[in-house]
């Protein structure tokens, strides 16, 4: 009974206008918005510093790739450059069939890849997961084994070409190296066991759920922010990749963005540096871009990713943001 009264008089006392304690606590609420709004001014500051940073590098190629090629050599890369010229881009415009091609085998591939990687990342990862697992020790200390050693590329080669022939085939550029990674399948697991509350996999076995309907209804839906992770990451390096179509593949029409315009960047350098021979002097005096076009190659490649990353960034933070319990 004392507390209680002791909580009337001071919310009595606060109703007063001009009582002591409402307008210390006045104060204090106004103290601490100050502070709040100080904090965010001052966290947003240093976010857009960061931000700029961030964005530098990409104005920079992109100012480079627009820059004439004399100048380049000359003055060396500037945000603005001093004259402008598209020599870069008529230059690979003038190859856009080839270029589109090599767009759809990366589109293609990246889309197939990344939907087995997840697929088969997922599967692996849920039975490691399971504490009633009776081999579950077994697995993950084979998958983690293949992180810390490797037969080495002289190995892989020979087994992906004289086993497996998938050489000059679209399976070279999906199933090397990339189809399914240690690190994201003990990434998977851990996140099952660490975010998925065992109670709810119990509650679906009492309701009579087999293996496959938890497998498909609770835990893919509960694992989204992961998913989605490993989806960026398998995706990202998909499209990135050019070293299995350099080892691989020889048949230019199976050759992907990356590792065409790595063969283009190459053969340009090759002709402008061919100027001791006839044939390689006449090719040296075109006007042939060898700086800019790196930077125009890589605003190409980077594009589609610009495009859509932006789509994939909402889902992203929903999914990081839903948790996995509610109520």
């Amino acid at each position: 009974m004392r507390i209680i009264k002791r909580i009337i008089r001071t919310a009595n006392l606060c109703c007063r206008p001009n009582s002591r304690v409402c307008g210390r606590m006045e104060i204090k609420m106004k103290t601490k918005k100050n502070s709040e709004k100080r904090f965010q001014n001052i966290s947003l500051v240093i976010m857009l510093i960061i931000t700029v940073f961030c964005i530098m590098p990409f104005i920079l190629m992109i100012a480079a790739s627009i820059t004439d090629e004399n100048v380049l050599i000359k003055e060396g890369y500037r945000f603005w450059p001093s004259k402008i010229s598209f020599g870069s881009y008529y230059y690979l415009w003038a190859k856009r069939e080839t270029i589109f091609g090599a767009y759809g085998i990366s589109i293609l591939v990246t889309a197939v890849g990344t939907f087995i990687n997840v697929a088969l990342t997922s599967l692996f990862a849920y039975p490691l997961s399971r504490q009633d697992f009776k081999y579950r020790n077994f697995f993950a200390f084979f998958i983690f084994f293949t992180i810390l050693f490797n037969g080495g590329m002289t190995a892989s080669y020979i087994v992906w070409t004289q086993i497996f022939h998938i050489k000059n085939s679209i399976w070279a550029l999906l199933v090397p190296n990339y189809l399914m990674g240690a690190f994201n399948v003990l990434l998977v697991r851990n996140y099952y066991m660490a975010s998925i509350p065992i109670s709810i996999l119990e509650a679906a076995r009492v309701d009579g759920a087999k293996e496959i309907g938890i497998y498909t209804r609770i835990i893919l839906p509960l694992s989204k922010p992961v998913i989605i992770t490993i989806s960026l990451f398998s995706g990202m390096a998909y499209w990135n990749d050019w070293t299995n179509g350099l080892y691989y593949i020889t048949n230019t029409k199976l050759y992907s963005i990356n590792v065409y315009l790595n063969k283009l960047m190459n053969n340009i350098a090759f002709l402008k540096s061919s100027s001791s021979i006839t044939e390689g002097a006449n090719l040296a005096g075109l006007d042939l871009p060898s700086v800019g076009i790196r930077m125009s190659i890589a605003v190409i490649a980077m594009l589609p990713v610009l495009i859509i990353f932006p789509m994939i960034q909402a889902q992203l933070i929903k999914g990081v943001v839903i948790g996995g319990v509610k109520g």
